[in-house]
């Protein structure tokens, strides 16, 4: 029994077709700033790197940084 903490990097894109789209990242930077998150959505973005299945990433529309923390109660016996 453990209880593992994680940081995930959401950037959440608007398509051309009206939807999200996001893209995880692990563990990013505990150093990492607006204006570099933003910059590198700005490249996806101009750079068409990406295409889903509403079409082409258009816009910024979230960025966040979730904190979770699991509670894993049963770790299942080594065979």
């Amino acid at each position: 029994m453990a209880i593992i903490t994680s940081k995930v990097l959401k950037l959440t894109f608007l398509t051309t077709g009206g939807k999200s789209f996001v893209i995880s990242v692990a563990q990013p930077r505990e150093n990492l700033t607006l204006p570099e998150a933003q910059a590198v959505m700005e490249t996806v973005i101009a750079k068409n790197i990406f295409n889903s299945p509403s079409g082409e990433l258009a816009a910024i529309r979230d960025i966040r940084v979730v904190d979770m923390t699991t509670n894993d109660l049963y770790d299942p016996p080594v065979t």
